[in-house]
């Protein structure tokens, strides 16, 4: 096998005790792989007896959090099972987190999550272009029934080209019609995998210069029946009916629709509600460009791209990935702008840093919080291709 990793992976290393909110110290439900509860079972003496009782069973084993955190944190914010057992008797959660991987065919890719402080820090500082470090893995090929391995081969082209965009900087072009580029083109592909021409799809991202599709998105005069505050408000609605995963969560949603989004008992916004939002949108992207901020947004997009862009070669869906992608940007923008008014209008790297964070946390790291979106995403018409556009538009 192959292992692919992002140009900056190998820059990470865990800050361990430092760290505000880490999977040790957060309420986060700490699961141990069947393999490695059995070895804890069969640990002898005193640290062998505190492992057993630290352990229960829910849908997994995991361990028995006191007080929010992992019992076998010291004194120092340290990990006992580390100190009196090894690394290699971690659980493959505690030894791999925030770092991701997925397989495709004969080719592993693995990045780190947004969920750790530290990894955004990396990529939120990156100022490279795009790329991987690659290196020969002894490790046998993972077999899935569900990889469309053809499919997957176009989506490598695609991808590339999308996370390129992102990285090339052109006078005139704006984050959002790079964004519109991207939705556009991969509604055609999906169009293509609904109908299984799988020929044409090969020669069309062969072929596609995104570049090129700018500059029929950028002259796209699109109409919409609804104005920038409203649409935001509907995605912000589909966000709020996830399962709470992360604390802080609930309290940031009730300060966007109170501060940003007020509603009447029929979702209806008010129209000086829509003047403000456009005007403090309009002045919120006027800060970040001054102070050369928006590179931020760019590597959070090329962050999104890379993760989840080539999982459609498991569920045949890859708009839904672009609509992911945007959908996570628009919240994330809003959170920013929340954050930023309530500082004075100023938004700190750290800011930058918790929003992510809170984000991150509440949604990437739940398959079924994930599921549901992509719900949202079929059934609601905010989400369609032509609706999406044009709020990319007014953007």
């Amino acid at each position: 096998m192959i292992l692919r990793t992002p140009h900056y992976y190998k820059k990470f290393i865990c800050i361990a005790s430092e760290c505000k909110d880490n999977c040790c110290v957060g309420g986060w439900q700490i699961d141990i792989d069947d393999e490695t509860a059995e070895y804890y079972q069969n640990v002898t003496g005193e640290f062998g007896d505190r492992l057993r009782e630290s352990i229960e069973y829910t849908d997994a084993y995991c361990f028995r959090l006191k007080d929010g955190q992992c019992p076998f944190l010291d004194d120092k914010g340290l990990c006992e099972v580390y100190k009196h057992l090894g690394e290699d008797k971690l659980g493959v959660v505690c030894a791999q987190f925030p770092r991701f991987s997925e397989y495709y065919g004969d080719i592993k890719e693995t990045g780190i999550g947004l969920a750790c402080e530290e990894a955004e820090r990396i990529i939120f500082t990156d100022t490279d272009a795009f790329s991987f470090d690659m290196k020969e893995l002894d490790e046998e090929p993972v077999l899935d029934s569900e990889f469309d391995a053809e499919l997957a081969k176009s989506l490598f082209v695609y991808r590339d080209k999308v996370i390129a965009l992102f990285d090339t900087e052109s006078e005139g072009i704006s984050l959002t019609d790079k964004l519109r580029a991207t939705l556009l083109s991969s509604s055609y592909i999906q169009e293509m995998i609904n109908n299984n021409s799988y020929e044409e799809i090969t020669q069309y991202v062969t072929s596609l210069n995104l570049q090129k599709l700018l500059d029929e998105v950028s002259s796209d005069g699109t109409g919409a029946d609804f104005t920038l505050c409203e649409a935001v408000y509907r995605i912000l609605c589909a966000y709020s009916g996830l399962e709470t995963l992360n604390p802080a969560w609930p309290n940031v949603l009730d300060r966007l629709f109170s501060q940003l989004h007020e509603a009447d008992e029929d979702d209806n916004i008010k129209e000086n509600t829509n003047i403000m939002y456009e005007e403090l949108s309009k002045e919120f992207d006027l800060y970040i460009s001054i102070n050369n901020r928006g590179f931020e947004y760019n590597n959070l997009i090329k962050y999104y791209v890379f993760r989840y862009f080539m999982k459609a070669a498991y569920d045949h869906d890859i708009l839904g990935k672009s609509i992911l992608t945007i959908a996570n940007w628009i919240v994330i923008r809003d959170m920013d702008i929340s954050r930023w008014l309530d500082n004075g209008k100023t938004f700190t790297f750290e800011d930058r840093i918790d929003t992510v964070h809170i984000f991150s946390r509440q949604v990437e790291y739940s398959e079924d919080n994930l599921w549901e979106l992509n719900e949202e995403f079929m059934f609601d018409d905010i989400f369609d291709t032509d609706s999406l556009n044009s709020l990319l538009e007014m953007m």
